[in-house]
């Protein structure tokens, strides 16, 4: 039953720390994996959190930073590394959507959503090319995670209100399992808003309308086989700045138009699980982001690819070996319409192969990947552009140490090396380049990854329980591209430019991370902590001023950040209340673009929230989720936005909304 479910994880705890590489635990139904020491989101803190983006339900993990306030420009930063430096995968699909760096990269609708596995840094190999600051695999939500044992068929309706931007909102879910081992999902999701406030009262957002969907079939055979194909669309469609993250600026130059932004993703999945010693997954996939707009015309970027994963478990005698091993290849192009002027397309193939070895109290797992990587593009003036094609090749080792010292108290170490090659260009940049330039002694983008630290995890009873963790990191990284730079060649009227890509430096980023849980029979305590600090090591200076910057690099380092998680279960009454707060301190920065020394403001948001819903009963199926959201009113940005401060033109500031109450109910039957 979900309460009991809910009350046994105290929703703070729904964000799980596994206990090594190897565990796999299924939570409320739902499974959360959380390889070498990840975390794990599942559809309850979801839901509870009356989720609309996926800051609502990750802001709180340690590491990640996430920016945006709404749909159109949510982006996700690890440990000073933005979601273009990130491998992130929807049902196993490769996402990579740099269409307009003023938009968002990632389109998601949480309510899609049944789990989150968020690896943050990159201590395997197992987790996919190009990780250089981690990694985010969303899993979405399966008919049978719906169907109550011995139901054949089933259905859910959902409404809400948020009363920042007036939104409503409106789902239907239908699920099946007609006969045996044949499973069906079809949901729908729509939302209508207007503009938001801030809490200084300024306009933000946009006037429009949302939709998702996604269509499921599975079918499971010969007791080890599972066959599944999916189609998955999501649409943010209203009148939107052209600059969607200057969200108050409103003028002729960030003109508000009709404007869609939209993702479609489809899947086909092939499962083998006969034992333990084989449990294999193959996904093939394609994945197209497209960005509608009067301006910028039509951009986008197309990725398919295949993802074949294998684990194998070994015991002999006093060792167990968890074997994980596989090959990967994907293919990225951008394309720009009507015209599609010199499209560029990434062709990216790798294996791997990693080996947990488990003495008793010791587990060592070393592992490697190599990845080939092809990025084809262009050089030559206009009437004379010949192609050119950029060829890597790279073997990147992975070492992860983790000891048991006393019971439930791990140390742990890890090392890995990161790379990741060029990518096509953004695609608004595509639409108007004519001329290239190839630069042939481009390096790809290296790195060195460290991480240490403790864990430890104890039992109170078998209700209760507290577990810490902390961690130490340094990731040093060489060569970081710049995908979309430019120069000027002679004089108007004549002036032209010239695209090429460039090595812009590195990054030393080091940090820690901290994470309590306290769990007390009906209540549920989590704090964190995250420090980090980015120093900048030659860098390239422009012509014009400033220094380039990479793509796959945050704008600045961040002041420290704090989160505080209380939760309360009334089991007689099936409802839970709960408070979050979460406190980014100021900090004296420079910008990756910049030697200018700016102090970027603290700020402190809180929230509460309730959660009904019954175990038995007439009510039974029943979910009410309500909440008031910025419980203060306070006036605040995302210090991983774009600009720096509030001194500036507060039109360019991506201000977040202001006190936002929010209740969705829905009902399963």
């Amino acid at each position: 039953m979900r309460f009991k479910s809910l009350f046994k994880l105290s929703l703070a705890a729904s964000i799980a720390v596994c206990a090594n590489g190897a565990d796999e635990s299924v939570l409320s139904g739902v499974e959360v994996t959380s390889s070498s020491g990840g975390y794990g989101v599942d559809d309850i803190k979801i839901s509870t959190r009356n989720a609309g983006l996926v800051k609502d339900v990750m802001r709180d993990i340690p590491g990640v930073y996430v920016g945006g306030t709404n749909g159109m420009n949510q982006k996700i930063y690890m440990r000073g590394v933005s979601d273009r430096g990130l491998n992130i995968t929807i049902d196993g699909a490769k996402q990579n959507g740099n269409t307009f760096h003023h938009n968002a990269d990632l389109l998601i609708d949480p309510d899609l959503i049944k789990a989150v596995d968020v690896e943050v840094g990159s201590r395997s190999v197992v987790n996919g090319s190009g990780a250089l600051g981690g990694s985010v695999a969303f899993k979405t939500v399966d008919a049978k995670d719906l169907l109550e044992s011995g139901e054949i068929i089933g259905a859910k309706i959902k409404t809400g209100y948020a009363s920042n931007n007036s939104e409503f909102s409106q789902g239907l879910m239908l699920f099946t399992a007609p006969v045996e081992g044949l499973d069906f999902i079809a949901a729908i999701n729509h939302k209508g808003y207007d503009y938001g406030k801030s809490g200084n009262k300024r306009k933000i957002g946009g006037d429009g309308n949302d939709l998702s969907y996604l269509l499921k079939l599975g079918y499971s055979f010969l007791d080890a086989h599972r066959i599944s194909i999916s189609r998955e669309h999501n649409e943010f469609k209203g009148m939107y700045p052209m600059r969607a993250e200057f969200g108050s600026w409103y003028s002729d130059s960030n003109a508000v138009d009709n404007r869609k932004y939209e993702r479609d993703t489809t899947t086909l999945k092939y499962e083998y699980k006969p034992s333990d010693l084989l449990n294999l997954d193959v996904t093939v996939y394609n994945t197209e982001h497209k960005k509608d707009d009067p301006v910028l015309k039509i951009l986008g970027v197309k990725t398919n690819g295949i993802n074949a994963k294998a684990k194998s478990v070994v015991e002999t005698g006093a060792l167990t070996q968890t074997f994980r091993y596989g090959a990967e290849f994907y293919q990225s192009k951008n394309f720009n319409k009507p015209n599609n002027h010199y499209p560029e397309k990434v062709n990216n193939y790798s294996i791997y192969a990693e080996d947990a070895l488990n003495f008793s109290s010791l587990t060592v797992t070393p592992g490697i990947r190599y990845t080939r990587h092809e990025l084809k593009s262009y050089d030559g003036r206009a009437g004379n552009v010949k192609s050119y094609t950029y060829k890597f090749n790279e073997f990147t080792p992975a070492l992860a140490l983790d000891y048991e010292i006393l019971k439930g108290l791990n140390a742990f170490a890890s090392y890995a090396r990161v790379f990741r090659g060029p990518d096509v260009m953004e695609s608004m940049y595509a639409s108007r380049a004519k001329n290239f330039e190839a630069n042939k002694d481009l390096k790809a983008t290296t790195g060195n990854s460290y991480e240490t630290g403790l864990k430890y995890h104890g039992d109170i009873n078998e209700a209760s329980s507290y577990s810490l963790s902390a961690k130490y990191f340094m990731t040093k990284y060489k060569n970081l591209i710049v995908d979309n730079s430019s120069y000027k060649v002679g004089t108007p009227p004549n002036e032209i430019t010239i695209y090429r890509r460039i090595n812009a430096g590195g990054a030393d980023i080091s940090g820690v991370e901290l994470l309590a849980r306290l769990n007390l029979d009906a209540l549920s305590l989590a704090a964190s902590y995250t420090h980090q600090k980015v120093k900048y090591k030659d860098r390239v200076a422009k012509a014009s001023g400033g220094y380039y910057t990479s793509n796959v690099i945050g704008y600045r380092d961040q002041g420290d950040k704090y989160t505080f998680n209380a939760e309360y279960a009334f089991s007689s009454i099936d409802t839970l209340i709960g408070y979050n707060l979460i406190y980014f301190a100021s900090k004296n920065t420079i910008s990756a673009g910049n030697s200018e020394n700016v102090k970027i403001p603290s700020y402190a948001v809180s929230d509460i929230y309730a959660s009904y819903t019954p175990s038995s009963g007439k009510f039974k199926g029943l979910e009410i989720n309500a909440g008031i959201y910025n419980l203060f009113n306070k006036t605040y940005a995302s210090q991983s936005q774009r600009m720096a401060d509030y001194t500036v033109n507060p039109n360019y500031v991506d201000w977040e909304p202001g006190r936002n109450f929010k209740v969705n109910v829905s009902y399963k039957f």
